[in-house]
């Protein structure tokens, strides 16, 4: 019995032994060895880095003039008291006022808390006088530079046949509008208000040309057609009537008098271009140089912008003793703008005044106006001519004009409730064309 007990304790042990060997392989063959390989690289990568900066030649900087305060003996300066007293700002840019700083703040400290250790102050070191007796001597010199230069010819060489072109500069600037403005209006035969179908159009074509010679002289023109009809259905002799109906041409001489101000002599002239006739009737009313109105008068100009990026401008120009002429040249119509019967000119002198605005108001609403005003000391003629563009397209605009006008010289131009001011509204779709 005792030697079957013996046996099984002894197999036990062996079978027990042999696990635990058996365990121990397993465990050291799943030893991670991606990670023993990636060790040593790194340690490679370490060793590779240490030889590249060991045969890197390092540059240390030279002696520092800026240190001799914390190097010397120590001593009173002023320079760390007026720091101290004035309350300087640590904030520097440059890096040698930072160290100033530093070292006076830490002087500072030391007065403060260690002035047994102040041996002198600055006055002491500044009798001590200079180290070198060679340091303050003027260097003269005597060879000058010029003399080593080689004598050159600074004049250009051309090539035969070379010819040397002046350009004078283009003092003149000129450019263009024009539009062609299109409306209409339909009503049914049973409109309970009324009315009549009508198509209007409305041709305008300004062009300017403007001389500047950048000093003090300028030449500005401005000829300006206006021209407009609608169709009448109620008028049985003609189907169709003017709207507008203008030919204008004004020009101004400046000489710059003080920036913006200038001495300018105005010349300005007007005159309907189309035959306009009273309705179903062969009356006539207006013609080309009937009337035809002149006037010319010394003054003053004034040229203005303003506003962000100068979106408000114009100048106003002003005469204060104008010569003014008048002409009709049809017999029939020299009774109807205010001549003498049988005289077909009325000399007048009075004042005269024109304001003319550009407003963008944005990039796409403008606002360009005109506002006159001649007197002859006798009758007083105001227009205000206004053109609103709101921008379509690059071409296509909705256009409002707005043309207020007041003008006692005939009584033809009273209204129905015997007044002088007239009025003329146009809204429409136009084509507009800038050169």
């Amino acid at each position: 019995m005792r030697s079957l007990v013996i046996f099984f304790f002894v197999l036990g042990t062996i079978t027990g032994a042999n696990a635990r060997v058996k365990a121990v392989k397993d465990i050291e063959a799943k030893v991670d060895t991606f990670s023993i390989v990636n060790s040593y690289l790194q340690k490679l990568q370490r060793l590779v880095e240490q030889r590249d900066s060991m045969s890197i030649v390092m540059s240390y900087p030279g002696p520092n003039a800026y240190y001799y305060q914390i190097l010397s003996a120590p001593t009173l300066y002023s320079s760390p008291l007026h720091q101290m007293m004035n309350n300087t700002d640590s904030i520097f840019s440059d890096k040698q006022l930072q160290t100033l700083y530093y070292i006076n703040n830490m002087l500072a400290k030391l007065y403060a808390k260690h002035p047994e250790l102040v041996q002198q102050t600055e006055e002491n070191v500044k009798d001590k006088g200079k180290f070198r007796d060679d340091i303050n001597e003027k260097i003269n010199v005597k060879e000058k530079l010029s003399e080593k230069v080689a004598e050159a010819s600074l004049s250009p060489t051309l090539d035969e046949g070379v010819q040397v072109v002046t350009r004078r500069p283009n003092f003149w600037k000129t450019s263009g509008r024009s539009y062609v403005q299109l409306s209409q209006a339909h009503f049914s035969d049973n409109w309970w208000q009324g009315g009549e179908n009508s198509f209007s159009g409305n041709l305008s074509l300004t062009l300017q040309a403007n001389y500047n010679n950048q000093k003090k002289f300028r030449w500005d023109n401005t000829l300006e057609l206006r021209i407009g009809a609608q169709t009448s259905p109620s008028d049985t002799k003609r189907s169709f009537r003017p709207t507008q109906n203008q030919l204008r041409y004004f020009t101004s001489i400046g000489y710059q008098a003080y920036k913006s101000l200038y001495y300018s002599l105005q010349i300005e002239a007007k005159t309907p271009v189309l035959p306009n006739y009273k309705p179903n009737t062969d009356d006539l009313t207006t013609k080309m140089f009937s009337p035809l109105e002149i006037f010319v008068g010394p003054g003053m100009k004034y040229d203005f912008q303003w506003g962000k990026k100068k979106r408000f401008r114009g100048d106003f120009n002003v005469a204060f003793v104008a010569y003014q002429l008048k002409y009709v040249g049809v017999d029939e119509l020299i009774g109807q703008y205010g001549l003498d019967a049988g005289k077909h000119f009325k000399h007048t002198f009075g004042p005269t005044a024109t304001l003319n605005t550009n407003y963008n108001i944005c990039d796409q609403i403008s606002w360009r106006s005109t506002l006159s005003w001649k007197s002859n000391y006798h009758y007083t003629s105001i227009d205000w001519f206004n053109e609103i563009n709101f921008k379509v397209t690059k071409i296509i605009n909705a256009k409002l004009i707005l043309n207020p006008k007041i003008d006692d010289s005939s009584s033809k131009y009273r209204n129905s409730n015997g007044k002088y001011l007239m009025f003329k509204e146009d809204l429409g779709i136009s084509i507009d064309y800038n050169f």
